[in-house]
């Protein structure tokens, strides 16, 4: 199993421990962020496409998830954890990012 999967994994585990709300820690954003970061520094996205499906999802999915406080028991429960994943993606599309500018600005690098 790559890094790139163990970390996607890794950051859907704490989004969803993160959505408990007998697990007290206050913490929980800075986690997911960080997490975000480092898969977005190791993942390979280099294809355009690649990209920008990520800084859709780092917009949309906030924006979709809240409609799911509709559904009752489950509806807000799933629109935490979706908005918690919301968090790390976003993450990795600031890494991404400021990697692809970095790649744009340092001369030979590709």
């Amino acid at each position: 199993m790559s890094s790139e999967r163990i970390l996607v994994a890794l950051l859907v585990v704490v989004a969803i421990l993160a959505a408990i709300p007998q697990i007290m820690f206050g913490q929980w954003g800075l986690v997911l962020v960080l997490l975000g970061l480092i898969a977005g520094a190791t993942v390979k996205a280099g294809d355009t496409t690649d990209r920008i499906v990520i800084y859709v999802a780092a917009v949309a999915l906030p924006v979709f998830s809240d409609s799911l406080d509709a559904i009752q028991t489950v509806g807000p429960w799933v629109n935490q954890v979706l908005d918690n994943v919301a968090t790390g993606v976003q993450g990795m599309a600031v890494a991404i990012f400021v990697l692809a500018i970095y790649g744009k600005l340092m001369p030979g690098s590709k």
